[in-house]
C-alpha cells in the first residue's frame, strides 16, 4: 500500500496494547443468544468434570496457551529493540569507534550508504535512458532529458540522487536492476526509454524498488516536441519520484520542478553536446569544444541560465590548466549570468568555480559555493568543489566529510575516488588511500590515477615491492611516458643509476618543461631526473650538463610566468623557482649553491601552505633536495619536520630509501623522523 513506515509501528502498538484488554474481556464477558454477557462463575461440577478430564485432553490447550504468549511477548520485546536501534541510528547515536568504523566502510566502498548496508528508498539512480530511435540526434536527446532531470531532482533535499557521472558508466547495459542498484547503494532506481519521431516526443518511464523488483510509479509521455514539452515532462517525473518516494516538497521547490530552462530546442541541445564533452575533461581540444558549445548555446538564447554557468565554468577551467591566461571571458561571462539569475545555484556555483579556478581566490569562491549548496543541497558537483576549495584552505576534517558525501552520491566517478585517495595518502591514511585507488582504476583503467599510484605507493608508504607490482598491472593502462617514468623512480630507488638513466631517456609523449601540477603529479622535469642520475652516479659531466638544460627550461618558465605579487596563488611560478634552484644545486659551483637556495626559498615564500594546503608541500620538498645537495643539512632536517607537522605525501619512501638524503642518515635528528612518521601513518 506504500504507506509510511510510522503507520506500521502504530499497528503494532495498538496490537500491542490492544492484547491485554482482549484477554481480560474474554475472560470476563461471553457471547450468549442472549447478547453479550458477564461470565458467570464456574459451578463446582464444572470444576470438578475439567479436573477429571484426561491430561491428553488438557495439555495441548495449555501448551498451545504458553506458546502463544512466549511468541507474543518475544515479538514485543524484539520490536521494542529493534525500534530502539533504529531510534537511536536516525538520531545519530553512532560511539566514536562506530563512526570511525562507518567513515572507513564509506572511504574504501564508495557504495555504502548506510552501517547496516540497507539503502534508503529516498536514495535514488536515474539510469541513462534508452534510445529507442537509435540515431546520433535522438541519442544526444535522450542524454540531455535524462541529465536535466536529474538536476530537477537534485533540487529535492530528501532526496539523495547519485551523479550523473556515476550512472552514465550503466549506458546501453543490460543488466539486473537490484544489482545496479547494489553497486551504487541506492533504494530506488528510475529508468526508462525515449523515442523521438515526426516532431513529437514518447518517453515510457518508471520508478522501481530494487529490493522487491516491482514498479512504484510508472508513467507514459507522448508530446509535441517543443522546449517547454521537453521541461514539463522533466517536472512531471520529479513531482512524481518525490510523491512515490513519499518527499515533502515545499512550495518553492515544487514550483522550481519543470521550470523551462530554454524555449530553443537548438540552444538545448548545444548546451548537451558542452556537457558531453566535459566528460572526458583533460584534453585540450575536447575542453575548447566544450566552450564553443556552451557559447553557440547562449548565442541562440542569450537567456539560457543553466548554458551561462556551464560557460563560466569551461572558461575558468582553461585558466586554471594553463591553457588560456586572459580571465575576462570567464568574468564577463560571470557577469551576464548574474543579471539573469543573482543570487540562484547556478549563479552561485559559476561564481564559485570562477573564484577556486581563474582567480584562486578560496575565501570568496568558499562563500558562494556553500550558498549554492544551500539551495541545491543534493549537487555532488557543488559538493565536491567546495571540499576541495576547503582542503586548500587547510580545513580538513570539514573538506574529507563533504568529499567523502559527494563519493556517496557519485559513487563510479573514478576521477573523484582517486583524488580522495591522494588527500588519505596526504593525511597519512594509507590504507584507506590504497583501496580508494584500487576502485577508481577497477572503474576506469586508462586514466592518469594509474601513472600516479606507483610513485605514491614508493614515495609514501615506501613500498618497493608493490610498487614494481602496480607497476607490471598497470603498465598495459599507462598513460604516454607514465610507465618509463615510474620505472626511472623505482631504478632510482634501489640505486641503479644506469637503468634509471636508460628508463628517463625512453620517455615519450611527456609535455616539456616544467611539472605545474599537484605534488602528485610528476615530481620533475625529465632534464632534472637526469641531472639527478648522474650526480649520484658519480657523472658529474653530464650532471652538469643535464643541470644545464633543467635551469634553461625554468629560467624560460619564468619569462612567461613571472613572479606574481606579492603571492602565486597556482603556484606555476613558484614551481619554475622550484626547478631552478633544484637545477642550480645540481649544476655544483658556489656561486650557484647560494643561487639555488634564494630561488628554492623562493618558490616557498610564493606558494606555502596558508596559500595552498594540498600542494605546497611539493615545493617544500623541492627546498629539502636543495638543501641537500648544497650541503645545509641543518636546514634540510628542520624543515622535514615541519613537513612532517603538515599534510603531504612525504613519507616512508623519501626517509628509508631516497639515496639523495644518505649524507643525514647518520644523524639522530633524521633516524628519529622514521618513528615519527610512522606512528602517524594509518594502514
Amino acid at each position: 500500500l506504500l504507506l509510511p513506515e510510522w503507520t506500521y509501528r502504530l499497528i503494532a502498538l495498538l496490537l500491542i496494547v490492544g492484547f491485554p484488554v482482549a484477554i481480560v474481556l474474554a475472560w470476563a464477558f461471553e457471547s450468549t443468544p442472549e447478547g453479550i454477557q458477564r461470565t458467570d462463575e464456574a459451578s463446582e461440577a464444572e470444576l470438578v468434570a475439567i479436573a477429571a478430564a484426561p491430561p491428553g485432553k488438557r495439555w495441548p490447550a495449555g501448551i498451545a496457551a504458553l506458546v502463544a504468549t512466549g511468541l507474543f511477548v518475544g515479538a514485543v520485546w524484539m520490536g521494542l529493540r529493534s525500534s530502539g536501534e533504529g531510534s537511536a541510528a536516525g538520531a545519530g547515536a553512532v560511539t566514536g569507534g562506530e563512526a570511525a568504523a562507518v567513515s572507513t566502510a564509506a572511504a574504501t566502498d564508495p557504495g555504502s550508504s548506510a552501517p547496516d548496508g540497507e539503502a534508503s528508498r529516498q536514495s535514488v539512480a536515474v539510469l541513462p535512458f534508452a534510445d529507442l530511435a537509435g540515431t546520433d540526434d535522438s541519442k544526444a536527446f535522450a542524454l540531455g532529458l535524462h541529465d536535466d532531470l536529474m538536476t530537477q531532482l537534485t533540487q529535492v533535499p530528501d532526496l539523495k540522487v547519485t551523479s550523473r557521472t556515476s550512472v552514465m558508466a550503466y549506458e546501453g547495459q543490460n543488466r539486473p536492476v537490484s544489482e545496479i542498484a547494489r553497486e551504487l547503494g541506492v533504494g530506488s532506481v528510475v529508468e526508462g526509454g525515449v523515442r523521438t519521431s515526426g516532431g513529437r516526443v514518447r518517453l515510457n518511464v518508471q520508478l522501481i524498488d530494487p529490493a522487491i523488483d516491482e514498479h512504484l510509479w510508472a508513467q507514459t509521455f507522448d508530446r509535441e516536441l517543443t522546449a517547454e514539452n521537453v521541461f514539463e515532462i522533466q517536472g512531471e517525473i520529479a513531482l512524481a519520484v518525490a510523491s512515490a518516494l513519499e518527499v515533502e516538497l515545499s512550495a518553492e521547490t515544487g514550483e522550481a520542478l519543470g521550470a523551462v530552462l530554454t524555449d530553443n530546442i537548438e540552444a538545448w541541445n548545444a548546451y548537451h553536446e558542452g556537457r558531453l564533452l566535459e566528460d572526458v575533461s583533460g584534453n585540450r581540444e575536447r575542453d575548447l569544444a566544450a566552450v564553443a558549445a556552451y557559447e553557440r548555446a547562449v548565442e541562440l538564447d542569450p537567456g539560457f541560465v543553466a548554458a551561462w554557468a556551464r560557460l563560466v565554468r569551461a572558461q575558468s577551467w582553461l585558466v586554471r590548466r594553463g591553457l588560456e591566461a586572459d580571465t575576462l571571458p570567464a568574468r564577463r561571462s560571470l557577469e551576464k549570468l548574474q543579471e539573469l539569475d543573482r543570487g540562484g545555484a547556478d549563479a552561485l556555483y559559476a561564481e564559485g568555480v570562477y573564484r577556486y579556478y581563474a582567480h584562486g581566490d578560496y575565501p570568496v569562491a568558499l562563500e558562494a559555493l556553500r550558498e549554492a549548496r544551500t539551495l541545491r543541497p543534493g549537487d555532488p558537483e557543488i559538493m565536491q568543489h567546495e571540499g576541495w576549495v576547503l582542503r586548500r584552505m587547510g580545513h580538513w576534517p570539514e573538506a574529507m566529510e563533504l568529499l567523502d558525501r559527494a563519493i556517496q552520491l557519485d559513487p563510479r566517478n573514478a576521477t573523484l575516488i582517486w583524488n580522495q585517495g591522494s588527500n588519505n595518502y596526504r593525511l597519512r591514511r594509507y590504507g584507506v588511500a590504497r583501496s580508494q585507488y584500487e576502485i577508481a582504476l577497477e572503474i576506469e583503467p586508462v586514466s592518469g590515477a594509474g601513472a600516479r599510484f606507483p610513485d605514491i605507493v614508493l614515495f609514501s608508504e615506501g613500498d618497493s615491492a608493490a610498487a614494481r607490482e602496480l607497476l607490471e598491472i598497470r603498465r598495459e593502462f599507462a598513460l604516454p611516458g607514465r610507465a618509463e617514468a615510474a620505472e626511472y623512480w623505482l631504478a632510482y630507488m634501489r640505486r641503479d643509476y644506469d637503468a634509471a638513466i636508460d628508463a628517463a631517456m625512453r620517455i615519450t609523449g611527456e609535455p616539456a618543461g616544467i611539472a605545474l601540477a599537484s605534488g602528485s603529479e610528476r615530481f620533475h622535469s625529465n632534464a632534472l631526473r637526469l641531472a639527478t642520475a648522474y650526480h649520484l652516479k658519480g657523472d658529474e659531466a653530464n650532471a652538469r650538463s643535464w643541470a644545464d638544460s633543467a635551469v634553461a627550461e625554468a629560467e624560460a618558465e619564468l619569462e612567461i610566468r613571472p613572479s606574481p605579487v606579492p603571492r602565486d596563488r597556482f603556484g606555476t611560478a613558484a614551481m619554475a623557482h622550484a626547478h631552478l634552484g633544484l637545477g642550480l644545486a645540481l649544476r655544483g659551483g658556489r656561486s650557484d649553491a647560494e643561487e639555488a637556495i634564494r630561488q628554492a626559498e623562493e618558490a616557498v615564500r610564493l606558494h606555502g601552505y596558508e596559500d595552498d594546503a594540498a600542494d605546497a608541500a611539493v615545493l617544500n620538498w623541492f627546498l629539502v633536495r636543495t638543501y641537500v645537495l648544497t650541503g645545509r643539512y641543518d636546514d634540510a632536517i628542520e624543515l622535514m619536520e615541519i613537513m612532517l607537522s603538515h599534510p603531504s605525501i612525504f613519507g616512508l619512501g623519501d626517509l628509508k630509501l631516497d639515496p639523495l638524503y644518505d649524507p643525514l642518515r647518520s644523524d639522530p635528528r633524521f633516524q628519529a623522523l622514521i618513528p615519527q612518521l610512522e606512528q602517524m601513518i594509518e594502514w
